[in-house]
């Protein structure tokens, strides 16, 4: 049987013994470590409070800056203009005229003229109207194109008419 003994109080060193130097290398680790949990910690915290829309005007003092998409800068590109007829009828408003998949015009009057740019792709779509033929007629002079002249009937489909490309 053993018996353990405890001294409680000061308590004192024993001959030959050093005393223990504390580790200055230690003691930097855990400040970094305290600093890196205390950068941490505040990064969750304002990215959860940016979350909220009425927080994230007090984050956010510079909304002017984002501005508008290129594509809306017409200066930028050079433009032409093509005129397209409808040849059989005077007008069909279910007849669409899409531009690069957006529709941009319907056929409420026989020719509709269109501004377009380099690489546009022009397509007629005629998923609700019936059978009707559409003629590419004119182009400005700074469009390079076979295409004026050319017909193409549209049986409840979407056809493409033509892709501009400008000098």
């Amino acid at each position: 049987m053993k018996i353990v003994v405890f001294s409680v109080g000061k308590k004192q060193r024993r001959p030959g013994t050093k005393k223990k130097s504390v580790n200055p290398g230690a003691r930097f680790e855990r400040v970094l470590f305290f600093l890196f949990m205390l950068f941490f910690i505040s990064l969750i915290v304002v990215q959860t409070a940016m979350m909220n829309p009425s927080i994230r005007t007090f984050f956010n003092s510079d909304t002017d800056v984002e501005g508008s998409p290129l594509q809306y800068e017409e200066f930028l590109y050079n433009q032409g203009e093509i005129s397209i007829a409808l040849c059989d009828e005077e007008y069909n408003e279910d007849l669409k005229l899409l531009v690069n998949g957006d529709e941009v015009a319907a056929f409420s009057q026989n020719i509709i003229n269109l501004t377009v740019k380099n690489g546009d792709v022009i397509s007629i779509d005629g998923s609700l109207a019936g059978e009707a033929e559409v003629e590419l007629v004119s182009a400005s002079s700074n469009i390079k194109s076979s295409d004026i002249g050319k017909r193409i009937k549209v049986n409840s489909d979407v056809k493409q008419l033509t892709r501009i490309i400008i000098e």
